[in-house]
């Protein structure tokens, strides 16, 4: 069963002059390689917030593409709520929410107050060990071969194994996490998502019940052993912040490696830039987690409100780009730009979003992807893409690079 395309009819309170009658995502795939340079141009074809009828197979919402009218949704907790916001739960006929993704404030702060140490930078700092020998042993695999299949040899296996460490899961499992999360971003087969999000919730449950009866020093022995207003968590709790660290952890670091090093294989004056300067990888994580941002959110609206000349209508949904967000030219000079030394620097992004949703996972996210290109960096010899396989991009709830081959060395 392929997922249905949805009705393209337009809200009476939608302005004609409004819409774009095109898929957003869809546009944007087309352009492949240039998936960002074409979000980027929409700050010049486009109305400050207009609306699309159709965004792949979830309904029609507006989509403001200035960094400041997206700053200010995302502040407004009560007015554009989160609660809902991914299908996983409907889907198996379930209640439990992507906790703290899907609880909103006052109740989000509670949640945020227990899940923030187990993230802190001193805690991502007791994992720099293992980040860097799963990556060291994965490069050791295909080093001496001279090229790579980068993403299903590295970026798709280096978070997870990451992933499962910080949980305390079997890393033999890694194909499984893998398939999984290839599943749910990738398929357009309802079935093959369901299919995905029904394993995905057996094992975890599974390992709830494993742990309540043996706990460990792990990740999920922490949930269990934890309390918000005096009581310990419920299974649907601990198992809704297994699934969306799960969610948030493992795609969206793949993702933004393959970004990352489509880029440094494109642009070898910027790699050896790195090479020569590995101090400047930090700043250049950052330079091009802006330029390369990937996820897209979307928001409910609670109540009717006006930004500029648009009012939105309760029930109404918006497309939180973080894309659009940080290739704004009203907040950076020549934002289509990879500059690692940015004049505009210090102007933080919104790649891990902004406000009580900030992503909760963003210090050990940014540990992994400068170790990874530091490692790259230091132990093989310049890359570069290989000429007869082709880059595609994937434009979608998370921008993402399906196919990426590199090579290095002696042609």
């Amino acid at each position: 069963m392929t997922i249905a395309s949805p009705p393209t009819s337009i809200p009476s309170h939608v302005p004609p002059h409004l819409v774009r009658d095109w898929d957003l995502w869809g546009e944007i795939s087309a352009k492949g390689q240039d998936a960002h340079a074409h979000a980027a141009s929409l700050h010049f074809s486009t109305p400050p917030i207009f609306y699309v009828p159709r965004l792949g197979y979830l309904p029609g919402c507006w989509v403001p593409r200035r960094s400041d009218d997206l700053r200010q949704i995302l502040q407004d907790t009560e007015t554009f709520t989160s609660t809902a916001a991914t299908p996983f739960p409907q889907m198996l006929g379930e209640t439990w929410s992507l906790i703290p993704l899907e609880i909103d404030p006052p109740n989000h702060a509670k949640y945020r107050m227990l899940l923030n140490p187990l993230f802190a930078p001193k805690r991502v700092d007791a994992l720099e060990h293992d980040i860097r020998a799963q990556a060291t042993a994965l490069m050791a695999s295909f080093a001496a071969r001279g090229s790579c299949d980068f993403n299903t040899e590295f970026a798709e296996q280096f978070p997870t194994l990451i992933f499962l460490r910080v949980m305390g899961w079997d890393t033999s499992e890694v194909g499984r996490f893998v398939a999984w999360t290839q599943a749910l971003v990738k398929s357009q087969d309802m079935q093959v998502v369901v299919g995905a999000v029904m394993q995905i919730r057996d094992y975890r449950r599974e390992r709830i019940v494993e742990r309540r009866a043996q706990p460990t020093d792990d990740f999920t022995s922490s949930l269990i052993a934890s309390q918000i207003d005096g009581q310990p968590l419920t299974d649907d709790e601990v198992f809704g912040i297994c699934f969306l660290v799960f969610l948030a952890g493992l795609d969206t670091v793949t993702s933004s490696l393959g970004f990352m090093f489509l880029h440094l294989a494109r642009h070898p004056a910027q790699q050896t830039e790195l090479r020569e300067n590995p101090e400047r990888i930090p700043q250049a994580v950052e330079e091009m987690l802006r330029a390369y941002s990937i996820v897209n959110m979307r928001r409910t609206v609670t109540k009717d409100i006006t930004i500029g000349e648009v009012t939105m209508r309760r029930g109404d949904y918006v497309l939180i780009s973080t894309e659009l967000g940080n290739l704004d030219p009203e907040k950076y000079v020549n934002p289509e730009k990879v500059d690692f030394n940015r004049p505009d620097a210090h102007v933080p992004h919104m790649a891990f979003a902004y406000g009580v949703h900030r992503c909760l996972g963003s210090h050990l996210v940014r540990r992994e992807l400068r170790i990874a290109i530091e490692l790259w960096l230091t132990n093989l010899p310049p890359f570069h893409l290989v000429a007869d396989k082709p880059v595609r991009v994937r434009a979608a709830g998370v921008f993402g690079v399906d196919d990426l081959h590199l090579a290095w060395g002696a042609a």
